[in-house]
């Protein structure tokens, strides 16, 4: 018996619509749709900018924490980062 093909998914984010991890599912899902048998890597990538910190929690196992803070302007703004 053969095995499947080895399939790595590293997608970027699709900016204003999904982070790159979730990109990653969707493309995961449909190798696993087309090839059952495939391998498949999950990989989600990030250039530095939108998504880069849902990309590094991804890989790294984290999690996202959202919380209200005061900004530059004293304003309250509510960032998102990565523990």
């Amino acid at each position: 018996m053969t095995a499947g093909p080895k399939v790595v998914v590293a997608p970027n984010p699709f900016k204003g619509c999904l982070g790159a991890p979730a990109v990653a599912r969707a493309m995961a899902a449909g190798v696993r749709d087309a090839q059952p048998g495939a391998a498949i890597l999950e990989l989600p990538v990030a250039d530095g900018g939108e998504g880069t910190t849902e990309a590094l929690v991804a890989a790294g196992g984290g999690e996202l924490a959202t919380v209200t803070v005061e900004g530059p302007l004293g304003e309250p703004v509510t960032p998102t980062f990565g523990l």
